[in-house]
């Protein structure tokens, strides 16, 4: 019984004592203010100690404020590439003070200076490095009760282009904001030159590679970083072996290799004379601007042969180079036969790869359009996440050699049989059989495995001219089609467009082409193809307009 009482009079001393403490706190918190305390549950299983030290919120009994705190700042997608920082203002608009933040890469960052609890800020976004769109949201707030402000940056499109002026062929190179749809500055311009000069453009991830053919016999390239600023001189990169009088080089192409930080171009060769071979040849580029080693064959034929070598295209795979060209085989011991040659190389000597035939007859040889279609490929390879595809052009013709349709091709991972992606009989209405000549011209884009296949068709019959700009989304398993659009038809008319390169980035594409006698345009589709939005980047003056045929490589 004894124990008993005892036992009882300890517990009502626990109990008191309890209270004594939890009316403490109370005195405690309504002496320091209480309006943003947070609530504590005290049940049975609680005790006053457990809820001093576990009230859920920052501290015992703290508030959503929980004391002076740092203002932050998320940037995603920024690029300084120019040595130029990002500068943000951060504004206390209760005391008007400011302070300064610079940021040189992505991540998420502080202001220097803390903020007393639930003070009003304001943050202008300032000067950073250009040649890309930043665009900044959650400029304003109370400190401690917001998340941190977001800068979303996006490099804006490059677009390098020729078209005839008339009879004068022009080179320039656009940088175009896709955010606002505007064309930045002014456009840079590169040449005129005789002839049909042919060009690429590549991005490295931190400058641009321009390469271009200056003269039928030179070929030039010149570095920019991300303003669109030259990076020291032009660079020469290959000339002719030919001295023959009809020697040019016809066709080029260009890819970068983020293994090695380097560059390559390919290129045709048109020796011009029985005496001088017909060459495809590459050169590679280091990111300095230092050349290689000197222009390698790839593939060389005696003049006196016959066989030329027309269209290409340059891929590095993550172990090696990839090429892919039109190969006209003019043998006389045989009827002539086309194909799309492919090879392979890293330095030295190249091996090849397959031949894909394409079809018996005359075709494309180099940067002009075709009389007939029966050799014209216009090869063009994209790297996905997953894959490697090549897509080009193969037609059908009929006992006399004319082109009666034609199949855009594809062929994954350089194994199997090419597959036919597309065939149209009767494209807008145009029927070439006997009359003109069809062709596909691919252009390629991704993001991660997906891809979004623009491409060129080009049909003529007697003096119809029948060119649109076409997208539609590629099946990344089974490499099949989705739904096609006709993205310029519609849009344009009766002007009819070619000269399309596509390019992609996190959320979307984008197509550049030129509209005879029209412009130069960048066409905004969705990425199941369907239509979104197009503008011009240049139009056509009176007596200066845009004419054929226009080429266009964006980035």
């Amino acid at each position: 019984m004894k124990k008993i009482l005892k036992d009882e009079k300890f517990q009502d001393i626990l109990l008191k004592a309890a209270l004594v403490m939890t009316i403490l706190i109370l005195i405690l918190v309504l002496s320091t203010g209480c309006n943003n305390a947070k609530a504590v549950s005290i049940d049975a299983s609680s005790s006053a100690i457990g809820a001093i030290a576990f009230d859920g919120n920052l501290g015992v009994f703290g508030s959503n404020t929980s004391g002076p705190s740092l203002v932050k700042v998320n940037v995603i997608g920024y690029l300084n590439k120019s040595g130029k920082e990002m500068n943000l203002t951060l504004t206390n608009t209760d005391t008007s003070e400011t302070q300064e933040l610079q940021i040189s890469d992505n991540g998420t960052f502080s202001f220097p200076d803390t903020l007393d609890p639930g003070a009003n800020f304001t943050i202008a976004l300032g000067t950073y490095t250009g040649g890309q769109n930043c665009t900044l949201t959650g400029n304003s707030g109370k400190a401690g009760l917001v998340a941190a402000s977001k800068v979303d940056c996006e490099r804006n499109l490059a677009v390098f282009g020729t078209w005839f002026s008339g009879s004068t062929p022009v080179m320039n190179l656009f940088q175009v904001n896709q955010k606002t749809s505007t064309v930045v500055g002014t456009p840079m311009f590169f040449s005129t030159s005789a002839g049909v000069p042919m060009l690429d453009l590549v991005w490295s991830g931190s400058k641009y590679l321009a390469v271009w053919t200056a003269t039928g016999g030179t070929i030039k390239a010149r570095f920019l970083d991300i303003e669109h600023t030259a990076i020291g001189s032009d660079i020469t990169v290959a000339g002719l072996v030919s001295t023959g009088p009809g020697a040019k080089i016809s066709t080029l192409s260009s890819a970068y290799n983020p293994d090695l930080d380097e560059f390559v171009v390919v290129f045709v060769e048109f020796g011009g004379s029985t005496s001088f071979s017909n060459l495809v040849r590459y050169i590679r580029i280091h990111s300095d601007g230092t050349l290689v080693g000197s222009p390698t064959d790839i593939k060389s034929i005696s003049g006196a042969i016959g066989t030329t070598f027309g269209y290409s295209d340059v891929i590095w795979d993550g172990s090696k180079y990839i090429t892919a060209f039109e190969d006209h085989d003019n043998n006389t011991d045989d009827v002539p036969n086309n194909y799309v040659t492919v090879f392979r190389f890293t330095n030295g000597a190249a091996s090849q790869i397959n031949q894909l035939f394409l079809s018996s007859g005359t075709g494309s040889t180099g940067a002009v359009l075709p009389v007939g279609s029966a050799g014209a490929a216009y090869p063009k390879f994209v790297r996905t996440s997953s894959d490697i595809w090549l897509f080009y052009n193969r037609s059908n013709l009929d006992v006399s050699g004319n082109s009666i349709d034609s199949s855009l091709m594809e062929w994954r991972n350089l194994a199997g049989a090419p597959a036919q992606v597309r065939k149209d009989t009767n494209p807008n209405g145009c029927h070439p059989s006997g009359t003109g000549f069809q062709t596909y011209v691919p252009s390629p884009g991704n993001i991660g495995s997906r891809v979004l296949l623009g491409y060129d068709l080009r049909c003529t019959q007697g003096s119809s001219l029948f060119f649109d700009v076409y997208h539609a989304p590629l099946n990344s398993t089974n490499g099949g089609l989705g739904a096609v659009t006709n993205y310029s038809g519609s849009m344009l008319g009766m002007n009819f467009t070619l000269g399309s390169s596509t390019t992609c980035r996190t959320s979307r594409c984008y197509t550049s082409a030129g509209a005879l006698g029209d412009g130069v345009y960048i066409f905004d589709p969705n990425f199941d193809g369907s239509t979104n939005t197009f503008y011009s980047i240049k139009l056509s003056s009176p007596g200066n307009s845009v004419d054929f045929p226009v080429q266009t490589s964006i980035q």
